[in-house]
């Protein structure tokens, strides 16, 4: 996979017959995949390559920055994975109030057709471009045909009856639902980041946790305690995280902490990539440390017998 900054740059290095899929892709979840695996059909039928169209920053943090959600993958974690889709080449375009103007039909005929040279367009259901969304997919369609080039419209992709989003997700994992969240990603929900120093109050509890630094722009589970998997480079452990404001020392910025089942590693400098696998319990207020400490041995051993359960994610 490459990845080009720019549509001119794409189109000054690149002159193959390319089928484009337009979207945010933020989390390249299960229904983004299904748009990604008809991108690559699309394009080894008439033998092009296939491309994926995403902006930078996020277009909400443009038009509307108060309403701009919180992203469920870095940057370059969904570059990567729009890679492990299969995707020949990204094109990142950075995103401006300028080009959020342009009207859905010069979008089409200006960017699409003339400058990215499209012979095909694969888009989800629910996919709107152009000036304020004014564009559907259905009339990207009806253009399509005008200017010489297919567009192939997914269906939407359900859990449970419940079509597959970004918005969805966001909801599952605020409410701290994270293997429902994990059915639509494909995925467990994952955070990664740097260990940072913290207070110490974990290990003065007897349960030594690692402090993660984690990119801001990225969205944090529910405040709540989770059995995790904890990663640190080819090492994956068993982990408990807690991400909250730790109301039992009246602390106010919200962090989350690891605590790495039976292992004691110094881990400060290092990332840490914490995968989300099931909630254990709220966040609360206890009376003090030796009644949290009391509360961390009962959070242990229940996840222990967790882990001990046949999960599809107990291997």
């Amino acid at each position: 996979m490459e990845m080009f900054q720019g549509i001119e740059t794409f189109r000054n290095n690149c002159i193959e017959p390319i089928v484009l899929a337009l979207g945010n892709f933020d989390g390249v979840h299960n229904g983004h995949r299904q748009i990604l695996r008809a991108t690559t059909a699309a394009a080894s039928e008439i033998s092009a390559k296939s491309a994926c169209l995403i902006f930078t920053p996020h277009p909400l943090a443009v038009l509307t920055p108060t309403k701009a959600p919180a992203l469920l993958l870095s940057f370059q974690d969904r570059i990567c994975a729009l890679g492990k889709a299969g995707i020949d080449y990204v094109i990142v375009h950075p995103f401006s109030r300028g080009f959020a103007a342009i009207l859905p039909e010069r979008f089409v005929k200006e960017i699409l057709r003339e400058k990215l040279g499209v012979s095909g367009i694969v888009v989800g259901f629910d996919y709107s471009f152009g000036c304020r969304g004014a564009g559907t997919a259905s009339e990207l369609k009806e253009m399509g045909t005008r200017f010489g080039f297919f567009v192939r419209v997914i269906d939407p992709v359900t859990v449970d009856g419940v079509p597959i989003g970004s918005t969805a997700i966001r909801q599952y994992l605020a409410a701290g639902r994270v293997e429902a969240a994990a059915a639509m990603l494909g995925y467990p929900f994952y955070l990664r980041g740097t260990v940072i120093h913290g207070d110490g109050r974990g290990r003065k509890l007897g349960f030594p946790t690692a402090n993660l630094l984690v990119n801001c722009e990225l969205l944090r589970p529910g405040n709540g305690v989770y059995l995790c998997k904890a990663a640190c480079g080819d090492k994956v452990f068993w982990a408990l995280a807690s991400v909250g404001n730790r109301p039992t020392f009246s602390k106010e910025e919200t962090s989350l902490e690891v605590y790495l089942l039976d292992q004691e590693k110094n881990l400060y400098g290092q990332e840490l990539i914490v995968s989300f696998l099931q909630k254990i319990r709220d966040e609360r207020a206890f009376s003090g440390p030796v009644a949290l400490a009391c509360q961390i041995q009962n959070d242990v051993a229940l996840v222990k017998s967790l882990i001990a359960s046949p999960k599809p994610w107990s291997s």
